[in-house]
């Protein structure tokens, strides 16, 4: 049988292993987040000046939009009328696909 003594030096080399795994996990952990804010930072950096110039663009052509609108209101209220429609028409559809077909009921 195995004295008391060779346990508790067994329990305790296996507390110092665990202690050590912990650290060396914390460690990794610790890498692996600055090594992927690091990444991150990296492609923000890099996305920046498209985003600028999508964001000029689309104030470009937002302002392009809206005075169009403002020469043209009876186009306008044609178009949102019939994307408007569209949009029941497509809403119909779709609705109706997803419902189930009614159930046949045999009596017999």
């Amino acid at each position: 049988m195995a004295s008391t003594n060779d346990v508790q030096s067994q329990i305790s080399a296996l507390r110092a292993e665990i202690a050590q795994l912990q650290k060396d996990l914390g460690e990794r952990g610790s890498d692996a987040y600055e090594t992927i804010r690091d990444r991150a930072g990296n492609a923000v950096e890099a996305a920046r000046p498209a985003v600028r110039s999508a964001t000029k663009y689309v104030r470009n052509e937002g302002a392009a939009v809206a005075q169009a609108a403002r020469e043209h209101p009876a186009a306008l209220s044609t178009v949102v009328l019939t994307a408007g429609l569209a949009g029941v028409v497509l809403g119909y559809l779709l609705g109706s696909l997803e419902s189930e077909p009614p159930r046949r009921q045999r009596w017999f």
